[in-house]
């Protein structure tokens, strides 16, 4: 199976959307098999001028309007087939009618609106059980359910972990198989560190995995300690909030989010950061050349930081990055452009290194 990146299985959904053929995307827990689309999605409906809907996270009321006027939204419906029994899908018998007919879920009869426009997102395939699964082949592969057809305007996603990440999965059958393309995601610190940024994780977080890049997916090998994943680092970015990071709370809020291996190990990069002189960093930048790479990742995390608590402010931050190795400015850099880009294409282009060393290095991403 063709491995991807983050980056890569969102360019290449967008292809198979565009042409109308399902796709599978299989690995570990908490990489972002589903981020990516909810992302990817959220994009195309704002192309269209479509309000982009979450059908779990939606009223009764919402979802009333929303049947009344179909071509008005672009709607993602994420369905765990994994805890659904063979009637979830198919619906139970209507009693009542002349002649036995099925009284479908109504996400079910919504996608059957040929207005609907929007995105099934069968997660956990192969964790279902055989009997579930095979209720679900019907509207993956002929694209109907309940004597009903799906619109035109509806694409279908499979997602499901891998038989090594211990999830009791199921073998699919090939007639399922064949119905998708077929990817398996596995996690990349450089397109993490892009959504990380953009998405509000902690800076420092994120010059850790820079530093120590097994971590942003470990799997333990005794099974005793904490499993860290890409959705485990978000918790964590949550868990610790505006706290500093040198507040002994932390050790224990990434202890319970990504496990005590990672927990440690970051307590190392706050030890460097914690020894920092911000006061003689900015006053004489020239001074971080002489720093190690274990001090230079805590600087590119603290810069980042800096950057981000005074909303965009450029100019003391820029007259350290001018000083840096190009490798860490162009992290830093990153880190900050993605977390606020309207501030950094107004200002990071007055950086010299920036133009001379650190913008050909981001590419066609620079701004």
């Amino acid at each position: 199976m063709q491995k991807v990146n983050a980056k890569q299985y969102a360019n290449y959904l967008k292809v198979c959307y565009q042409k109308k053929q399902p796709l599978f995307i299989q690995g570990g827990p908490g990489i972002g098999k589903s981020q990516v689309p909810r992302q990817v999605f959220r994009e195309v409906a704002e192309n269209k001028n479509l309000e982009f809907v979450q059908w779990d996270k939606t009223s009764k009321d919402m979802k009333d309007t929303m049947e009344h006027n179909p071509e008005k939204y672009f709607v993602f419906c994420d369905q765990r087939l994994s805890q659904m029994d063979s009637t979830d899908l198919r619906g139970i018998p209507n009693m009542n009618a002349d002649k036995l007919e099925p009284m479908p879920p109504s996400w079910v009869v919504y996608f059957c609106n040929p207005k609907a426009q929007g995105v099934i997102f069968f997660d956990e395939i192969n964790l279902a059980p055989p009997v579930v699964a095979g209720s679900a082949y019907q509207i993956i592969l002929d694209r109907s359910m309940a004597d009903m057809k799906l619109g035109d305007n509806v694409y279908l996603i499979g997602a499901g972990n891998r038989a090594e990440d211990k999830a009791f999965t199921f073998e699919m059958s090939l007639p399922l198989k064949d119905r998708f393309c077929e990817m398996e995601l596995y996690p990349d610190a450089e397109s993490w560190t892009e959504w990380a940024a953009s998405n509000k994780i902690n800076p420092h977080l994120i010059a850790f995995i820079n530093w120590k890049e097994s971590y942003l997916y470990r799997m333990s090998e005794t099974g005793q300690d904490k499993a860290t994943t890409p959705r485990g680092i978000e918790r964590a970015s949550i868990l610790i909030g505006d706290s500093e990071i040198t507040d002994p709370e932390v050790t224990m809020l990434t202890s319970i989010s990504v496990g005590e291996a990672f927990s440690t190990e970051f307590q190392a990069y706050v030890k460097y950061f914690s020894k920092l002189d911000w006061n003689l960093i900015y006053r004489e930048p020239i001074t971080v050349k002489e720093f190690d790479v274990s001090q230079m990742f805590a600087v590119s995390g603290g810069l980042a930081e800096h950057f981000i608590k005074d909303n965009g402010k450029f100019e003391d931050v820029i007259t350290v990055v001018d000083e840096m190795p190009a490798e860490f400015a162009v992290m830093a850099l990153r880190i900050m452009r993605d977390s606020n880009r309207t501030a950094f294409k107004r200002k990071g282009m007055k950086s010299k290194k920036f133009s001379k060393e650190v913008a050909p290095k981001l590419g066609k991403f620079v701004i």
